[in-house]
């Protein structure tokens, strides 16, 4: 099975390349995890660049808030005619010492005391936004003056007095805080592409996994695998239905909805108990074992039903249930069976004829004529005698035969063959065919042959009796008794005392007697032998409902 449809899938690959279902969903799962992996390393490198630039702000805050408070400083500018030779080594010291990038020390007129590039001193700064430090507030923010971009920390200088009388900005260059995010965020950038390469290996092998899973196959091959299995199984004349573990219709064609007498969305996801009784599904489903031609009533209809497991890497998880109208296959079991019990009939009276020619021929050689004569008449008259009364009391033509073949070979056998006077059948009970007729009727005096043959006194009692309700069997034989401890096992498909491969006839007639509503019966008779009673209904149970 996986080599044809391995082969079936290379042939449509071929008739249609298209990128595999394994390379989508890499490509799918891949695409995913990058978008994610994309997201939470900006995410994560937004949040050391946002803490390394709260951490060098803060610091260059306390930088401007110490050299603000030194007296020297406050002193220079209240009182220096040339502050910038005290606050330039000040700056410059400060500077190198925490790794500003630059200190610049202003008066309230904006005029440089302090800068890194000394021919900057005394000159104006440059024009930028200082409303908040000239109003006394300090403040960060980024900007570019005469140097490069970087993030600066204004902090007001204010005399003992309280009184401001300058400011100094304390700057780190954007680059430098750029540079220390880089190497803060290698350890999440490698991370983060180990991350990437696994998710690689891991998307590979969960769409190799479910590749494996749908057996190789591509989703429009299963497509087409799906339209040509669906026009199959609608192509039968048999009616073919599967089931979960739990008996829910998962399949269902148009003949087994045409049998059940619904539509096939109607009995889809439902119970296959609601439809078709007495399954034996629960048998199938635990025991992982087939069950063969179970016939079943369907409304009206009988059917000839195989429920077979549905077992997937040692597991069972569902049923098969193939059946069809009996009706059909009735027919031709008829015509079959009718030409087997003819067969039988002549091969009986065949040897029979030949056993009482011997006879008249050996009586003629000896001269005695009259009593050939007497022989020859005599068995005419008793066969004659016999048909007669079975051709007008029995009117299906197979059972007569049935039972004109049986009473011969029971004369072969030396057993005396016993039809009740009040024996009759002018109609099949039911929808009993002629073909249940024979094997109901041919199991139980094939039952009853074998039960006398080793007996005696040898004897089979057939009895046939029409009633207002139904048709009444019985059959007797002078056989040994049946183990009481046995019951009703005796009509269970593998039951029986004979041997191996035995024990199907009684089930059979059982199975045949209750799907047409009635019964079988057994019990020892007192003077030895056992007699079996069948009852079967001239109506179903559905029609007396209906007729009720």
């Amino acid at each position: 099975m996986w080599n044809v449809m391995q082969s079936w899938g290379g042939f449509l690959y071929m008739q249609k390349k298209r990128i595999s279902l394994q390379y989508k969903i890499m490509l799918l799962t891949v695409g995913i995890v990058c978008l994610a992996l994309t997201l939470a390393g900006a995410f994560v490198i937004h949040h050391i660049y946002q803490e390394i630039q709260d951490d060098i702000g803060n610091r260059a805050l306390s930088i401007g808030r110490s050299i603000s408070q030194m007296p020297q400083v406050r002193e220079s500018i209240l009182y220096n005619q040339h502050p910038s030779d005290v606050l330039q080594p000040i700056a410059e010291e400060w500077r190198k010492s925490t790794g500003a990038a630059f200190i610049v020390i202003s008066n309230m007129n904006q005029i440089r005391l302090s800068h890194p590039t000394s021919q900057n001193l005394g000159t104006p700064l440059t024009s930028l936004y200082r409303d908040p430090v000239l109003k006394g507030q300090e403040y960060m923010y980024i900007a570019k003056g005469s140097l490069a971009p970087s993030l600066r920390a204004n902090v007001p200088i204010f005399a003992v007095e309280g009184q401001q009388i300058g400011f100094v900005s304390v700057g780190f260059y954007i680059d430098e805080i750029y540079n220390k995010v880089l190497e803060g965020g290698k350890n999440v950038l490698y991370a983060l592409l180990i991350a990437l390469i696994l998710s690689i290996i891991g998307s590979a092998l969960v769409a190799k996994n479910i590749k494996k899973a749908i057996y190789g196959l591509e989703p429009y091959e299963i497509a087409t695998m799906f339209r040509e299995n669906e026009a199959t199984l609608d192509a039968l004349r048999e009616g073919v239905v599967a089931v979960d573990v739990k008996g829910i219709v998962r399949v269902i064609n148009n003949e087994a909805a045409a049998i059940i007498g619904k539509k096939p969305e109607e009995i889809f996801g439902q119970a296959i108990a609601n439809f078709i009784a007495e399954l034996r599904l629960d048998f199938v489903i635990d025991s992982g074992k087939a069950l063969y031609d179970q016939e079943q009533r369907v409304n009206d209809v009988i059917i000839l039903a195989n429920v077979v497991p549905t077992i997937v890497d040692d597991h069972v998880v569902g049923a098969v249930i193939a059946f069809r109208d009996r009706t059909e296959i009735s027919r031709l079991a008829e015509e079959m069976t009718g030409v087997h019990r003819f067969v039988d009939l002549l091969r009986a009276q065949t040897h029979e004829f030949k056993n009482k020619l011997h006879a008249v021929a050996g009586l003629i050689q000896l001269g005695s004529y009259e009593q050939a004569v007497d022989l020859i008449i005599e068995s005419y008259d008793t066969n004659q005698d016999e048909f007669e009364k079975l051709r007008y009391r029995i009117k299906d033509t197979v059972t007569f035969g049935l039972l004109v073949g049986k009473m011969s070979r029971a004369r072969e056998l030396g057993i005396e063959f016993i039809i009740t006077s009040d024996t009759a059948m002018q109609n099949l009970p039911g929808q009993l065919t002629s073909g249940d007729m024979v094997i109901i009727l041919g199991n139980l005096i094939e039952n009853a042959t074998e039960a006398v043959a080793a007996v005696e006194s040898k004897k089979i009692i057939l009895g046939i009796r029409e009633e207002e309700a139904g048709v009444a069997i019985m059959v007797q034989n002078s056989g040994p008794w049946i183990n009481e401890s046995l019951g009703d096992s005796i009509y269970v498909r593998g039951m029986s005392g004979k041997g191996a491969h035995r024990g199907y006839g009684l089930a059979l007639v059982s199975e045949k007697i209750k799907v047409n509503n009635g019964f079988i019966s057994h019990c020892n008779l007192p003077e030895g032998g056992v007699e079996f009673k069948v009852w079967i209904p001239y109506c179903s149970k559905g029609e007396n409902d209906e007729e009720n």
